[in-house]
């Protein structure tokens, strides 16, 4: 009997022996297959840094850098040009200001011009028509000396003369008036649209063009 076992342990030893190198190999293929696998670039390792906590998005900080249109606009009635150096275009402030400060100047010296034709119309017709107005409201004593100077400085003219050139004065005080408006308008107008405008991203891949195809042309716009 006990030759029997040993004969059997030894038979039991020597396939385990047997089993040990076919294990192996097969692990170490595993391992070269695994090598070539990665080299080839069928694995990569990236390493994803979570985002922090309290960090704001940014389309939000972009967001609140941007010029506000409504500010560009209070800016540019009180200041002209200052809308425009809010809004990110301080070379258009020269512009705005200087076309404002024209037509105030343009504007200012018509009231000039119609306020001399008007008190010399007003005592020519004291003069020439009195039974036509109001003569004690409107050609008392303090108005005949105030305005004779503006009469005599157009050479005395008559009420009838003089009453049309008074007319153009006046219109052309009104068109200055509507022109100081106008310049108002037109530069808090130019600052909302750039100020609108800040946050807009042109790119160098835009682009318009015609290309022949089969048939006729094509329209191709890129963004």
């Amino acid at each position: 009997m006990r030759t029997g076992s040993r004969q059997a342990g030894k038979a039991n030893g020597q396939r385990a022996a047997g089993h040990r190198p076919a294990r192996r190999g097969r692990v170490a293929c595993g391992l070269v297959a695994l090598a070539l696998f990665a080299a080839a670039g069928g694995v990569e390792a990236q390493v994803v840094a979570p985002p922090p906590v309290d960090a704001p998005p940014a389309d939000s900080v972009a967001a609140d850098s941007l010029p506000s249109p409504r500010g560009a606009v209070l800016r540019a009635v009180a200041v002209p040009g200052w809308g425009q150096v809010y809004a990110g275009q301080p070379l258009k402030a020269p512009f705005a200001a200087a076309a404002v400060a024209g037509a105030v100047v343009y504007a200012v010296s018509r009231q000039r011009q119609y306020r001399r034709y008007e008190r010399a119309a007003r005592y020519a017709g004291c003069v020439d028509e009195p039974d036509r107005i109001d003569f004690e409201e409107k050609c008392s004593p303090d108005i005949l000396e105030s305005t004779r100077d503006e009469w005599e400085a157009l050479n005395e003219p008559t009420f009838a003369s003089v009453k049309p050139i008074r007319d153009r004065a006046r219109g052309q005080r009104d068109i200055a008036v509507l022109v100081v408006g106008v310049a108002y308008a037109v530069q808090a107008l130019d600052a909302y649209v750039a100020a609108q405008l800040a946050g807009f991203d042109v790119s160098e891949d835009l682009s318009v063009r015609l290309a022949p195809e089969r048939g006729g042309l094509a329209f191709r716009v890129r963004l």
